[in-house]
């Protein structure tokens, strides 16, 4: 085992601790009498050749992006498991796959071609593609146990936005989901599940929420007339600020928030994860 702590200017973060080796992986599992499941082992090949700990001591900068990528990842994992235990029996995580188990999937995209008028750019799509990567960052399905047999799962991708990737990237991004689930319906062959009620984004903060909103509305992607409920936005302040009083931040105290209506349509609507697929939004996004 191995840990490793973010610098800073007067002291250093908390420290995080992971597995590069399999021998307690294999005590745990002689103990428990579990399964050593490939994917635990292919966890642990890539934290050794990422040596996190080394990454840290020595400053890069792009690994220790990449390591707070994970640890928005991990910590929704985290909370969407303490949330279901904590539903008394109402909900229940039926999967969660990341990683390599929903990598490597493109989808044909029209290439788009811009060009500027006075002082405006516009943006047309012309009659060739593109191959554009759909990779979510966690496939998450919960069962909700007070709904009829045969609606109980519902599907969702889950995207972590640190703020860092542009935001022409980020459009590129969405047109891929918007093809690959509204459009195509890939998402049958590739992941073998059917609908996806929403592709999660948990993003910095609010400014670059509304951003990325304005991203979904784009003619490019659903366009402002149609509907864009297949983004659902939400921002990491709600899960690391701390609780008045408390010196833990949610995601420790209040996991089961994740289950609440703090979901943000583009029409400002909100959403929570076990809302019917045809429910009015109740509350409004900033009022």
């Amino acid at each position: 085992m191995a840990c490793w702590a973010f610098p800073g200017l007067r002291a250093h973060s908390e420290f995080y601790y992971y597995l590069d080796n399999r021998e307690p992986l294999d005590l745990l599992a002689e103990r428990r009498l579990l399964q050593i499941h490939p994917q635990m082992l292919e966890e642990i090949r890539s934290h050794r050749e990422k040596d996190y700990a080394g990454a840290a001591v020595r400053g890069q900068h792009m690994q220790l992006g990449c390591l707070n990528h994970g640890l928005m990842v991990s910590r929704m994992h985290f909370m969407v498991e303490m949330a279901c235990k904590r539903s008394g029996g109402a909900v229940a995580l039926e999967a969660w796959c990341q990683g390599g188990q929903i990598a490597r999937h493109k989808v044909n995209v029209p290439k788009v071609r811009s060009s500027k008028v006075g002082g405006e750019f516009f943006w047309q799509e012309v009659d060739e593609t593109e191959r554009v990567p759909v990779e979510p960052d966690a496939l998450v399905t919960p069962r909700l146990n007070d709904r009829p047999q045969d609606r109980q799962l519902a599907h969702f991708f889950y995207e972590a936005d640190r703020g860092t990737m542009v935001l022409t990237d980020m459009l590129r991004k969405f047109r891929g989901y918007h093809h690959f689930i509204k459009k195509q319906q890939r998402h049958k062959e590739a992941f073998g599940i059917h609908p996806v009620r929403a592709v999660l984004v948990e993003t910095t903060d609010e400014a670059r929420g509304k951003r990325l909103m304005e991203l979904v509305n784009h003619p490019l992607v659903a366009g402002p007339a149609k509907r864009t409920g297949l983004f659902w936005f939400t921002i990491s302040p709600l899960f690391i600020d701390p609780v008045e009083g408390s010196p833990l931040p949610r995601y420790l105290s209040q996991p089961e928030l994740v289950l609440d209506p703090i979901w943000a349509l583009p029409d400002r609507g909100l959403r929570a994860l076990g809302d019917l697929e045809n429910s009015p939004a109740s509350l409004q996004y900033g009022e």
